[in-house]
């Protein structure tokens, strides 16, 4: 008789493991195991180093047509869907399909629920037939749902390891509600950082996602795992990312891709899952990232429209004022934030949106921060941790699992502690004074322009870099900004775009500025490393005008991509 082995578990996972280690090994072979082996990746396949995307069309899984179905926009598969040339159930196991090689390749997963979905597919398909009615104009749209939003009989994990055993929710968050009435339909959940407060999506518990153009770079954060799969093409869209410091913008910028974070009290926040619920100073945003601005459109519209917003606490009634766009814009560059100096590529982008947009009859005009944007960063992360993290620590602490090295770097940074009221109070009288200063920044923009009004928009950078390698503590002004005082913001491609070894050669002559991110940031530019990188940019409006962004947004779109098409299908 062979001696039991007392140091191996049920689940032949060693007690010699930290229990952090243990949950995530589990989490890890659980989510492995959902994978049907037609969708495993064959084990002679060899992974690359970049271009995932190809890859994911070169393995032999998706046939021809999912191919094409699936690089399709949100918008041309709905068309299709409503006229019944297409079947939700067929359009499901596609998008499965390929969602399944994502996340082999770049680990953009936390649930997977392939036959659960095709099941509900089918039942959207047998209604639509009976009755002859499209459930919503989300009808039969297969979508993924970040890991902080509950979702009814699934767990939420916040990317910690200590509520990976917590129990699935018993309703779902306002805004997944909001996108299954429209008729979506959830087939997997989609990876984030842990506790969410870093622009890249690396956990203890499900690893580290991955960028798709390029390895050796994040898929940006915290919703990481929606821009990684929607570039992927593994969805045709994250209906409902998050965002309360860049969280929608990074992703989208990191991948190629549009993104929206609406005016924060426009939306729904009900339901979503974190260790901050408390703190309501900076509030968090919900919006899309997709494949292009009528996807973007229909997002954003549905989701501050829906019918039982006027009974939701977190936000106002719904509401959509429809105007046409503009004619001619007039749009502010802030080019720099006078922190962080933007990579040379960053720039040049900046440079040629601009010099396009004039040589369409746009006016472009210079604009500056109205205030000092290194002690708003200090108010910023003073109102994300008021009591000094002690939740997230104490969440972590849980398990035993470290924090990830990017969060660590920016608690120490910004001395995050513990405050006083009188502080906090303080903190909030600069709030107010930074909202004031932009709005007569804004303003007095009218003395300046050719139509005697404000400008348009604003048009900055979407980070000082074009993709983040792992663990750089990078910074996020070019974004946070626009969360502490609550103004609309666009990430949008530039599709023709490819940097230059040559015109984006580093400046040997640059002395960074004295701060902790200037000089790290300038150090580790090199543009063979940043070569595969998508190129995109900020478009930022007024508190609440989403509406009015969105038309300057395609404006701006028709002008500077026009032509460039991310999406390459027949069918």
């Amino acid at each position: 008789m062979s001696a039991i082995d007392h140091s191996v578990d049920a689940s032949g996972i060693s007690r010699h493991v930290p229990p952090w280690k243990q949950t995530a090994l589990r989490a890890k072979e659980a989510l492995s195991n959902s994978i049907p082996a037609k969708w495993k990746l064959p084990t002679t396949f060899e992974t690359p180093d970049a271009d995932f995307q190809r890859a994911a069309l070169d393995c032999g899984i998706l046939t021809s047509r999912q191919v094409a179905l699936t690089q399709l926009t949100a918008s041309e598969l709905l068309s299709m869907l409503h006229i019944g040339a297409l079947s939700a159930a067929e359009l499901t196991e596609a998008f499965c399909a390929r969602a399944a090689i994502a996340q082999q390749l770049v680990n953009c997963l936390t649930d997977f629920f392939p036959d659960e979905a095709i099941e509900s597919a089918k039942a959207l398909d047998a209604e639509h037939s009976e009755t002859q009615k499209l459930r919503g104009p989300l009808h039969g749209l297969p979508v993924a749902v970040k890991d902080t939003y509950a979702v009814k009989g699934k767990r939420t994990t916040n990317g910690c390891a200590a509520w990976y055993d917590s129990e699935p929710a018993e309703e779902d968050a306002a805004l997944v509600q909001v996108i299954k009435d429209a008729g979506a339909i959830i087939f997997a959940r989609t990876t984030m950082p842990q506790t969410g407060m870093a622009l890249e999506t690396v956990s203890p518990l499900w690893g580290r996602t991955l960028n798709p153009y390029n390895s050796k770079f994040g898929s940006g954060g915290s919703s990481g795992g929606d821009g990684a799969l929607v570039a992927m093409h593994g969805a045709p869209c994250a209906p409902v990312a998050s965002d309360i410091g860049g969280s929608i913008r990074a992703p989208a910028a990191f991948n190629g891709l549009y993104g929206m974070r609406p005016t924060s009290y426009r939306v729904p926040r009900t339901g979503l899952v974190s260790q901050r619920l408390g703190q309501i100073s900076i509030n968090a945003s919900c919006g899309p990232i997709c494949h292009s601005l009528s996807d973007l459109k229909l997002l954003v519209k549905l989701i501050v429209t829906h019918p039982t917003l006027p009974y939701e606490p977190t936000c106002i009634a719904g509401f959509w004022k429809e105007t046409s766009p503009k004619t001619k814009l007039t749009v502010g560059i802030l080019a720099t934030d006078g922190i962080v100096e933007p990579h040379p590529p960053v720039t040049r982008a900046l440079r040629d949106v601009a010099a396009s947009l004039q040589a369409a009859g746009h006016q472009i005009i210079e604009f500056k921060a109205p205030i000092d944007l290194w002690k708003a960063a200090l108010t910023t992360w003073t109102l994300y941790f008021q009591n000094g993290a002690n939740e997230t620590k104490a969440a972590l602490a849980a398990s035993g699992e470290p924090l990830i090295a990017q969060f660590r770097h920016y608690l120490d940074v910004f001395n995050v502690r513990e405050h006083t009221v009188s502080e906090i109070s303080e903190c909030h009288r600069q709030q107010a004074a930074y909202k004031k200063a932009f709005v007569d920044a804004w303003n007095a923009t009218a003395k300046g322009t050719e139509t005697g009004l404000p400008m348009d928009c604003i048009i900055t950078p979407s980070a000082p870099l074009a993709g983040s390698p792992h663990d750089f503590p990078l910074w996020w002004g070019y974004t946070t900004i626009w969360n502490l005082i609550d103004y609309p913001s666009i990430i949008m491609p530039l599709k023709s775009f490819r940097l230059d070894p040559i015109k984006d050669a580093k400046d040997t002559g640059y002395h960074p500025r004295d701060n902790p991110f200037d000089k790290p940031n300038w150090e580790i530019y090199d543009p063979e490393l940043w070569k595969t990188q998508p190129m995109t940019f900020q478009i930022v409006g007024r508190n609440g005008r989403d509406e009015e962004l969105i038309n300057s947004a395609e404006v701006i779109d028709n002008v500077v991509n026009t032509g460039h098409s991310s999406c390459d299908h027949t069918l």
